[in-house]
């Protein structure tokens, strides 16, 4: 499905372009046509002769694009910062024979309301937040979801890790003993101590640990082309750093570790490590 703006001024800001450099422009197209904030858009080129790199510039921010068969791809996430209306992505590549080119596209944003969610924690919990060790938990997190696999493991909708209510949903923001604390970002699922947590997408485990004091036992699941899903607060890891695991394989097990009110699991997916709504990679749109 190809957004009818989006290619057609690629291929129009590219001409002068592309004849100075006698190279022809690869076909780029978008899904899908109007993401909402928290979304991710699919970006593909296809290439008429070989590519040497390709990136996308968004947000302040460069992407690459990655190597699928004959195809160069990009999911670009769409941050819980951005605003509504009309954002640019400009797209640069260079071939392998040294023609180079760029082309920028429009891609509307639709605006979200997300809420707001009031939680009372104890003094002992609140103030876990500034806890020392908080301060290697978030390193640690923060390096697993730099991590770039150059396979792409998901090929399908995630699962969903558990069955369960959802208590709090993505973006809400959270306020914690009436002070706004964040916006939250990732799924709460209430569910039983014990219940199975499962990979919601192949990949290979980035991170396994069960000493964190905030964010509780941990796993997190690099699922290749910048794409990463992370578990927090089970009672039980079933996984190792560096496991290849599968869709719907055993992971861990729900439970209150760490900071939490009562048993459940924290999902999030992260897009190049920016959060991104885990209900939008339950219904992945064809591309």
């Amino acid at each position: 499905m190809r957004n009818g703006r989006g290619p057609l001024t690629a291929v129009v800001v590219l001409a002068l372009w592309a004849a100075a450099c006698v190279a022809a422009a690869p076909e780029i197209t978008f899904v899908p046509e109007n993401p909402r904030v928290g979304d991710v858009v699919f970006i593909t080129l296809r290439p008429e002769e070989g590519l040497l790199r390709a990136a996308c510039s968004w947000g302040g921010k460069s992407y690459p694009f990655l190597a699928s068969g004959d195809l160069f791809e990009l999911a670009l996430p769409v941050s819980l910062r951005s605003t509504s209306g009309a954002h640019r992505a400009t797209v640069y590549w260079k071939y392998i024979g040294g023609g180079m080119g760029k082309a920028t596209v429009s891609i509307p944003v639709e605006a979200r309301d997300f809420g707001v969610q009031h939680l009372q924690l104890s003094q002992k919990q609140e103030k876990t937040y500034s806890d020392p060790e908080v301060k290697r938990e978030r390193r640690l997190i923060s390096s697993a979801l730099d991590r770039v696999g150059q396979e792409r493991w998901w090929r399908e909708s995630f699962l969903m890790p558990v069955e369960g209510r959802i208590s709090t949903g993505f973006g809400v923001q959270r306020y914690i003993n009436r002070r706004l604390a964040y916006r939250h970002r990732g799924l709460d699922i209430a569910a039983p101590e014990g219940t199975p947590v499962r990979a919601a997408a192949g990949g290979v485990v980035s991170l396994a640990d069960d000493s964190f004091v905030l964010h509780g036992q941990t796993v997190i699941i690099d699922h290749g082309h910048g794409i990463s899903t992370l578990y927090l607060h089970l009672s039980q890891l079933a996984v190792e750093d560096g496991e290849r695991v599968s869709r719907g394989q055993m992971i861990g097990r729900v439970g209150a570790t760490g900071v939490a009110t009562g048993p459940h699991l924290h999902f999030a997916v992260y897009a190049y490590h920016e959060a991104v709504d885990p209900l939008f990679w339950t219904q992945l749109p064809a591309h």
